[in-house]
């Protein structure tokens, strides 16, 4: 079995900044929203590109620059995903999104502590991001912190109790701990809400 990563595309508002980053203009906005919805049909190219142009309308756009960096992941390219994800932090440090999805990168990239450390920057901003709990939960998992690993997807799961990703990757931690029949009820339940993980 294999421990599922997920990522923040679109993410919940960030806390309040003493001084918000600026808004973006419609005329950025419009392109960003295109991005999206190329993103959301699967077209990469089409998407960085959209988001390309609200990014040269608007230079500090940091929700484009993090969508930006989450499509050039999916096209391999992690090297310029960190580049979007560092400057969005930069532009706006209180985006917890951003700091999740770097960290799945810098995993990607064999850097677990970078890893880890993103995970946790984002969980003290948005404590309440099941995706980041499974993501920092799969690195435990590889690290062999496998109670670490179980409280991390057990919290995923008390956020979302229908994330069946979650359910799939404790399954894995606990059968890797010893526990199968743990493991075996994780897994049926996370066939249950998704039968496309029995791929």
């Amino acid at each position: 079995m294999m421990i599922r990563m997920l990522f923040a595309l679109v993410f919940v508002a960030a806390p309040v900044l003493a001084q918000d980053p600026p808004q973006a203009p419609p005329a950025a906005v419009a392109p960003y929203n295109q991005g999206i919805a190329k993103y959301r049909s699967g077209d990469l190219d089409g998407a960085i590109a959209s988001f390309d142009r609200a990014i040269e309308i608007f230079p500090d756009y940091w929700k484009a620059l993090n969508s930006r960096g989450v499509a050039k992941r999916d096209k391999k390219d992690l090297d310029g995903a960190l580049r979007d994800y560092s400057k969005a932090i930069q532009i706006n440090p209180k985006n917890a999104g951003a700091y999740s999805n770097r960290g799945v990168a810098l995993n990607d990239k064999g850097d677990q502590d970078g890893a880890l450390a993103d995970y946790a920057t984002a969980l003290t901003l948005d404590p309440l991001d099941y995706y980041t709990y499974n993501n920092r939960g799969a690195v435990r998992t590889d690290r062999k912190d496998f109670d670490g690993a179980i409280a991390d997807f057990t919290r995923a799961l008390e956020l979302n109790p229908k994330y069946a990703e979650a359910y799939s990757n404790r399954a894995v931690a606990k059968r890797r701990k010893g526990d199968t029949a743990g493991a075996d009820a994780d897994r049926a339940m996370a066939l249950q809400l998704n039968p496309k993980l029995a791929r």
